[in-house]
């Protein structure tokens, strides 16, 4: 049941801290605030029923990472309603409310220790329209929910995996956000969007369409590793196997690319063609819409830097988050089930070629005993990180791409009744060069700071968001549509 006791907390004026992923730092809102503080606990019994302890699989040790999610809606959120939901989903996900901590378990040393504490969810009133979200999924700076403190997590402290944040605007008519920051070590973006998707079905008092999570783990065949090299497979894990990245962080500047979905239809058919009459691979090569889109920003990367004559490119390694959900695991596995696909291209000016190999990266990720290997590998990797208290480095390196892709997840299937074509879905990403995310493109916002119309657009299409040098972001945007436009895609990308 939820404790409801409700103060009210000035919220200071000029700065707040906001860790994010690869310990940024954000400023926030200018405007002063007021909000309240409502602490929620999970209805009792909860799915784990009487369990005092939890074991976290190795792939679940992503300890230095939050994951920030968030929506915004054109309407109100009932506050009551909200909470009553909030409980409803505690209990079908108890994790959030429990604790990291180590047991003396040489096989399972990790855990989450299952004590049903309230999650804190703020409530803030905003004044004026300052931090009503961009138009886009990618949102920096981030006000949408308060930060957790992962250092106080990563050893185990008395610290709180779930923190959410709901601020209404002051907009006409009303728009609504609800965030959250929650512990990576409790789930990757799919279990997020399940967990959502809970919470909305529960505020329309509705019966939750999916399974609600078991948590049991799928054993995975450790036979697998024989038939592989343990120091090739590491190596194809570089981030896990770098640690301790630099804190100071590079001085880049975000690129946002919107695709329209002709543009991308037009985009897949074109190298789908020139694919097909270049007789580079048998028909088993079938191009998806990111293979085509991350093959274009690719190539555009290493013809800008080589134009610039610059030492750091041009780009052969493209590595893809794969979430094996579907391959070796089951698709209701619980908390984290992410791989990657890693391409090396012997041709980064070429955006068919490039597209190939980061097809073919996938085919060879998904056969399922390289798979089986490849897992068993990331696990062995994320928990020797936490053992030894290190942070892997994702950066990627000068002449390597990472796309950490959303673009199948249906986030906005989670609109709280506002239904699909008024619900925006809220993300972030990493300030470091060329580490990209890509999404279904928000709904069009119908208001702005002034709660003026904005751009007038079509539903649909794709977000592409990542950060360059200064230096590069000129060189880049003017080779990305050059090739654009040597392709015969019909109009400009939205930038």
């Amino acid at each position: 049941m939820s404790i409801w006791g409700t103060s009210l907390i000035i919220v200071d004026k000029n700065t707040c801290t906001s860790p994010h992923l690869f310990n940024r730092v954000i400023p926030c809102n200018p405007c002063p605030r007021s909000s309240s503080m409502e602490l929620v606990s999970p209805l009792l019994p909860t799915v784990l029923g009487d369990d005092e302890y939890y074991n976290l699989a190795d792939s679940d040790l992503m300890l230095q990472f939050p994951v920030e999610t968030g929506f915004l809606f054109e309407g109100e959120i009932d506050r009551k309603r909200f909470l009553h939901a909030l409980e409803r989903a505690l209990s079908a996900f108890p994790l959030f409310c429990g604790r990291l901590r180590t047991a003396s378990d040489a096989r399972h040393p990790w855990g989450i220790q299952l004590l049903n504490q309230p999650v804190e969810v703020e409530f803030i009133d905003a004044p004026d329209n300052d931090m009503l979200p961009r138009d886009s999924v990618i949102q920096d700076p981030w006000y949408y929910s308060p930060p957790l403190d992962i250092d106080a997590i990563r050893v185990c402290k008395d610290t709180a995996l779930l923190k959410m944040r709901v601020i209404n605007f002051q907009t006409n008519p009303r728009v609504t956000t609800v965030g959250a920051t929650s512990a990576h070590l409790i789930g990757d973006g799919s279990f997020m969007t399940k967990f959502w998707r809970f919470i909305s079905h529960a505020y329309q008092s509705l019966s939750f369409p999916e399974a609600v999570p078991t948590y049991s783990r799928h054993p995975v065949d450790a036979t697998c590793l024989e038939a592989w090299d343990r120091t090739e497979l590491e190596e194809q894990f570089p981030q896990l196997l770098a640690r301790n990245p630099s804190t100071q962080l590079p001085n880049s500047q975000r690129i946002t690319l919107f695709f329209s979905p002709t543009q991308l239809t037009q985009l897949r058919e074109i190298l789908s063609k020139r694919l097909q009459d270049a007789n580079i691979s048998d028909n088993t090569i079938k191009l998806s819409v990111q293979d085509c889109v991350t093959a274009l920003v690719t190539t555009a990367c290493s013809q800008a830097l080589a134009e610039m004559k610059s030492t750091r490119g041009p780009v052969k390694f493209i590595s893809n988050v794969l979430n094996l959900r579907g391959g070796i695991l089951p698709l209701d596995e619980p908390l984290n089930a992410l791989s990657w696909a890693n391409a090396t291209t012997s041709s980064p000016f070429d955006v068919v070629q490039t597209a190939v190999a980061i097809r073919r990266s996938f085919l060879t990720a998904r056969e399922q005993t390289y798979q089986a290997a490849c897992l068993l590998t990331i696990r062995r990797l994320w928990r020797d990180a936490a053992d030894k208290g290190e942070k892997v480095d994702f950066t990627p390196l000068a002449n390597s791409f990472l796309l950490n892709s959303s673009w199948r997840f249906d986030y906005t299937s989670a609109h709280f009744g506002f239904g699909q074509s008024k619900t925006h879905f809220l993300h972030t990403v990493s300030k470091f060069p060329r580490y990209a995310k890509m999404f279904k493109r928000n709904p069009p916002l119908q208001f702005g700071k002034e709660s003026q119309p904005r751009q007038e657009r079509g539903p649909g299409g794709a977000e592409f968001t990542f950060y360059l040098l200064p230096e590069d972001r000129v060189a880049f945007l003017k080779c990305l549509r050059e090739q654009f436009k040597a392709l015969g895609i019909a109009g400009e990308i939205d930038v």
